[in-house]
């Protein structure tokens, strides 16, 4: 056989594993080794039924037979029943029981029963749990020790196949054999199922880990930035108690608060909807939406950050454009990115939004002449790197809005992008499937 003909018959082998033991979603690492260990059984127990009659163990045989039919019915009721606790309780038992009635068939201290049973407590500790070791050690202790006491006095009670030399080692030779070579394949399966089910843990611990020190920094950095604009209210609210102001002054300053609100508005907003999502997870609504009529409540909200600084604000928006989408994901996104636009751009500059049909898909421009993106961060940009950002007025934020943008563009199947010189402004894409 030549090596990719090896190669071939293994790939097949995996494949067909999951179906013979169980998928790994499915079943417990235990109900899996079990449901492995009894196939393995099965298979050594059927190879040993005409080997025993043809060497003369006649008796050995039909115990192996009624061993073999047992083992199908237990394999049957762990793998598509999933009742691994009993099976396990009912093949340990009956192994040591049917093995202990072929001790007295089969020569006794002098024929290969002890060298089964070994390899039988040696499967029973790889399947069973470890409450019940102290139950299945004083079982077979009890077992051999009891039946090698009784041959002891009772001589006569066992019966002696071996007609020659020869014969003995006909049947302990293959015996040891076969018991080296499944002690083998059962320790290699658990240690590949340890590792891998240790590399699972590892890597859920190491998420866990992120996910927390994300957290703690996102929420270390929510407190600190809420108190700007809470200190502002409470020093305006302190002001209209203790002077009376002017109404110029009044409406100089509930604008400015006004801006302070919404701006902590939308970075908790952003906060809430990342924590849904971590606790959630991802829920997407896939429908026709009229691109026009998402953006357009989007700029109006947007009209009162931008000209306060002093931004023009522009959009080119075909509304004949429909994509597939889920309303509030690109509403999202697109707050996000225009509200990062207007964060990063000087008074006296511009923001343009523009929709095209670009192929089979509608692609979104968010173009600002802002301070560009530090060459620094720019493999950050979209990763949850939990940090402080100032903007041209001091605007702060919390490193949210683009990661959020990220993830719900790729759960609409659609793509983002940027392109950014320092000092010269960004330019953003999104890209979403057309609707048909």
């Amino acid at each position: 056989m030549s090596t990719t003909e090896i190669r071939n018959t293994l790939n097949s082998m995996k494949k067909l594993l999951p179906s013979i033991i169980g998928d790994q979603h499915q079943f417990t690492l235990e109900n899996r080794i079990f449901n492995a260990i009894a196939m393995m059984a099965l298979l050594v127990i059927a190879i040993n039924v005409p080997y025993n009659y043809m060497t003369g163990l006649t008796v050995t045989a039909l115990i192996f037979s009624l061993l073999v039919v047992a083992f199908a019915g237990i394999y049957y009721l762990s793998r598509f029943k999933k009742k691994v606790n009993l099976s396990i309780g009912i093949s340990v038992i009956l192994i040591n029981v049917t093995f202990a009635i072929n001790y007295f068939f089969s020569s006794g201290i002098q024929g290969a029963s002890l060298l089964s049973f070994t390899l039988a407590f040696f499967l029973t500790m790889l399947i069973s749990h470890s409450k019940q070791y102290a139950w299945w050690i004083c079982l077979n202790l009890f077992t051999v020790l009891g039946i090698i006491s009784y041959e002891y006095y009772h001589p006569e009670a066992v019966l002696n196949v071996y007609k020659t030399r020869k014969a003995i080692f006909e049947d302990i030779t293959p015996t040891y054999i076969t018991d080296v070579v499944v002690i083998f394949i059962g320790t290699l399966y658990l240690k590949n199922a340890y590792n891998k089910e240790k590399k699972r843990g590892e890597e859920k611990a190491l998420r866990l880990e992120t996910m927390d020190s994300e957290k703690n920094k996102l929420f270390s950095l929510l407190s600190h930035d809420l108190r700007n604009p809470l200190a502002a209210i409470q020093s305006y609210l302190q002001l209209l108690n203790d002077i009376e102001l002017e109404q110029k002054d009044k409406t100089q300053i509930e604008t400015e608060l006004l801006y302070v609100v919404n701006s902590t508005q939308e970075m908790l907003y952003n906060i809430l909807i990342w924590s849904k999502t971590q606790m959630d997870g991802l829920s997407v609504n896939l429908v026709p939406v009229d691109v026009a009529a998402a953006i357009q409540p989007i700029l109006k909200i947007n009209k009162l950050a931008t000209a306060k600084k002093g931004i023009q604000l522009d959009a080119n928006i075909d509304a004949s454009i429909k994509a597939m989408a889920d309303l509030n994901m690109l509403q999202l996104i697109i707050r996000n990115l225009v509200g990062n636009a207007a964060k990063f751009t000087p008074a006296g500059g511009s923001i343009n939004i523009k929709t095209i049909r670009s192929g089979n898909n509608c692609l979104i421009e968010i173009k600002d002449s802002g301070a560009g993106i530090d060459p620094d961060g720019i493999a950050d940009i979209f990763s949850l790197k939990v940090r402080s950002t100032f903007g041209t007025e001091n605007e702060k934020g919390v490193g949210l809005g683009l990661f959020l943008c990220k993830e719900y563009t790729t759960a609409q199947q659609g793509q983002i992008w940027f392109e950014s010189t320092k000092g010269r402004g960004s330019s953003f894409y999104v890209s979403l499937p057309l609707a048909n």
